[in-house]
């Protein structure tokens, strides 16, 4: 079980390391290519290398040279060679750019979702050893929500974070350096609106992220209401509180609506408003490059493939910070939900299993519980639930326990089953401190029948397996029949594979707490 999120990222370091990777080399290719388009046209133009040797940028030198190494495909026409060898060229980048994008996709996807059922299987670790105290102070709704909601957020946050949060940069940052090298006006332009871009986006996302906490609280509130009417649905009816209840969520679900379209507003502006700056960007680059040519002669026509080619990496620019602002707004979503687990994850449970605690046995006479001058409050400098109780029991004796309603029954049992630890004085078992005896066999060892009978989905077969997983079925027959279950239990066609469905709604409250009863004796 992981303790933090960030151990889960540890887990999976050659992932997160490859992904990136892979997504720099892809990125690398997209970048060339436009720079191979200009030096095809350039080729094309000044019918070969040699012509702009003198003049022609350093860049497009090298990738001229580079095709001339493929020699020449077809001799009548020096154009159409050029054009073939840098298409072919084109291509192949492009099948390569294909399949580290797939293989990128799939160590994202495959990491994404391993962190997510890490994070998941540790959070219903951690909530499995939550103490009542613990479960209280989150409450079942906080819970569930960020087991389900707050963890598929991490995940997202995981997928996009090998996907794009290297390419993204990079592709910004190279696209523009070549504008710069290509022409250094045009190269100020970009130089100029990235920035601007970026502002907006992060004011953007800055004011949204600081929603996204309370849409998650807002969430939980959702969950809180949606679970006790569930739960409750039989006394709404009863009382004629179908109206009220409609009402009341329907006012929780217009106070998430509002904050969440909030967010929705103000993120709807990033794409208009950067699609603003890149047409303006755009004129920019078209009046720069496009004057001089109004008195062009053949050596400003290469100024005309530097303009298609800048407009190309302004597209790229364009993409890639769209997809940036993507990146931004599941990254941001996916910390605050990486808070909420962490939260959950790094609460230690207050009541454990002390180390080298040892099972023990004891013969009929001995004391086997004693409860000396016993203390309890649910809450620190509260009143107290339990009041200098103190008692003493043998193995082999009988004690009944009873009281008015809050008069604490039910808390004096959590303490015999160390679900709460004392606030002062002693719990003994079989002679030693309670705490200090192992909590499995603790558990093991003392069977408990709650009020309201819980059974889970399932079978009759799983039900009856929980305390004893490997009893047979002659067992479980007999626990049934012990327990006066047994004469409806076989009645069913499939008898033990009978299904159970969600809490045991398929039977009645009887019928449960004979199973219940069944269920500890097997």
């Amino acid at each position: 079980m992981i303790k933090k999120v960030s151990e889960s990222y540890r887990h999976h370091v050659i992932a997160f390391t490859l992904g990136p990777a892979l997504k720099m080399i892809e990125a690398v290719f997209d970048l060339l290519i436009p720079l191979i388009m200009k030096t095809i046209i350039d080729m094309s133009t000044f019918n070969g290398i040699s012509a702009i040797d003198s003049e022609t940028n350093p860049f497009i030198l090298k990738i001229a040279s580079f095709i001339r190494l493929f020699g020449t495909w077809i001799e009548d026409n020096q154009n159409l060679n050029y054009a073939i060898i840098g298409g072919v060229i084109i291509l192949v980048m492009g099948i390569l750019g294909f399949l580290t994008t797939m293989i990128t996709q799939y160590v994202a996807a495959r990491t994404a979702v391993l962190v997510g059922s890490e994070v998941r299987c540790s959070l219903y670790e951690k909530i499995l050893s939550f103490s009542k105290k613990e479960r209280e102070k989150f409450g079942n709704a906080r819970l569930l929500t960020t087991l389900n909601a707050d963890s598929y957020q991490v995940q997202q946050g995981v997928l996009i974070f090998i996907r794009l949060i290297v390419r993204a940069p990079f592709i910004i940052l190279g696209a523009l350096v070549i504008s710069l090298v290509l022409n250094w006006q045009i190269g100020l332009v970009f130089a100029s609106i990235i920035p601007l871009i970026l502002f907006v986006i992060f004011f953007i996302m800055r004011k949204s992220s600081k929603e996204y906490l309370n849409i998650q609280k807002k969430l939980d509130r959702i969950s809180i209401k949606t679970s006790d009417t569930i739960e409750g649905s039989k006394v709404i009816r009863a009382f004629n509180r179908q109206d009220y209840e409609i009402h009341s969520f329907e006012h929780l679900t217009k106070d998430y609506q509002t904050n969440a379209i909030k967010v929705a507003r103000l993120n709807a502006l990033i794409n208009p408003l950067t699609f603003a700056i890149i047409a303006l960007a755009t004129l920019a680059v078209v009046l720069f490059g496009g004057l001089p040519l109004l008195e062009s002669s053949q050596r400003d026509v290469a100024l005309s493939s530097t303009i298609i080619t800048e407009v190309a990496y302004l597209a790229q620019i364009f993409t890639t910070l769209v997809q940036l602002t993507n990146v931004v707004m599941v990254l941001t979503k996916s910390s605050v939900s990486k808070s909420r687990v962490d939260e959950i994850l790094s609460v230690k449970p207050s009541i454990t299993s002390k180390e080298g605690a040892k099972k023990i046995n004891i013969p009929d006479g001995k004391e086997i519980l004693r409860f000396d001058h016993v203390d309890l409050g649910y809450e620190e400098d509260g009143n107290l639930a339990l009041k200098d109780i103190s008692f003493e029991l043998n193995k082999g004796q009988s004690l009944g326990i009873i009281g008015g309603t809050g008069s604490g029954k039910s808390t004096l049992i959590n303490l015999i089953e160390r679900f709460l630890d004392t606030t002062h004085g002693t719990v003994f078992y079989k002679g030693e401190d309670i705490k200090n005896y192992p909590l499995k066999d603790l558990r093991d060892e003392i069977s408990l029948v709650f009020q309201h009978a819980v059974l889970f989905k399932g079978s009759i077969l799983s039900n009856m397996q929980m305390a004893n997983p490997d009893a047979s079925e002659e067992e479980i027959t007999k626990a049934l029949k012990d327990a006066m279950a047994y004469e409806f239990v076989s009645k069913y066609d499939d008898y033990l594979l009978y299904p159970v469905e969600e809490g045991g709604k398929n039977f009645s409250g009887g019928q449960r707490q004979r199973l219940s009863f069944g269920l500890v004796d097997g």
